[in-house]
């Protein structure tokens, strides 16, 4: 081999290897900021990175080491609904009442995310609310709703397995029974991005 040729080689290495190192970090720090940009967006820049560095928080929680509690309460026909029969899929989860203002004014895009949904037997979109009965919620439901309402008066699941006090409270639960994701407070749940997170958590 010629000395150009060496020199041309040693040059190539010289300078492509770092190339080379560089691109790849950025496609694997690429990949992790598309993981984290549901959550990011959801919970907001600062909250997931005080989360993500396992600074505990009264206002959310991010994390896979928390089963969810197993419960069973009536919908609005007298069937009951338990969480353990939806082994399998993600769950979002929204406690709330009807006099909490924030809860009303965020339940229609409850209602859209249910209907986005609908027909996806991989996700289940189910609100618990505080309230008495159906009559109590009615109007804020279409008629033929999709998102399913779930009754718990005595707070014996909300309180006193889940530990909710103020509302709206959001959970996700992934397909394996884990609590991935907590919000307090209301958001648009019918953004895109909540499609995103559940990918993520699939």
């Amino acid at each position: 081999m010629k000395s150009a040729e060496i020199w041309a080689a040693v040059v190539a290495i010289v300078i492509g290897g770092p190339l080379v190192y560089v691109f790849a970090r950025a496609m694997a720090e690429g990949q992790v900021r598309t993981r984290e940009a549901p959550m990011r967006a959801i919970l907001g820049d600062q909250a997931y990175e005080a989360l993500a560095s396992g600074d505990r928080s009264e206002m959310n929680y991010m994390g896979d080491d928390r089963r969810a509690p197993d419960f069973s309460l009536p919908d609005k026909d007298g069937h009951h609904w338990r969480l353990e029969d939806h082994r399998g899929k993600v769950v979002i989860m929204n406690f709330w009442s009807i006099t909490c203002r924030p809860c009303v004014e965020e339940m229609p895009t409850l209602i859209e995310l249910a209907d986005m949904l609908e027909g996806r037997d991989d996700v289940e979109v189910v609100t618990v609310t505080v309230d008495e009965s159906w009559s109590q919620v009615a109007s804020l439901f279409p008629r033929d709703t999709s998102l399913k309402v779930l009754f718990d008066p005595e707070k014996e699941v909300v309180r006193g397995r889940f530990g909710t006090r103020l509302y709206p409270e959001t959970w996700f639960i992934d397909p394996d029974g884990i609590i991935r994701l907590r919000v307090d407070g209301p958001r648009d749940w019918s953004s895109p991005v909540i499609l995103d997170l559940i990918g993520a958590l699939k």
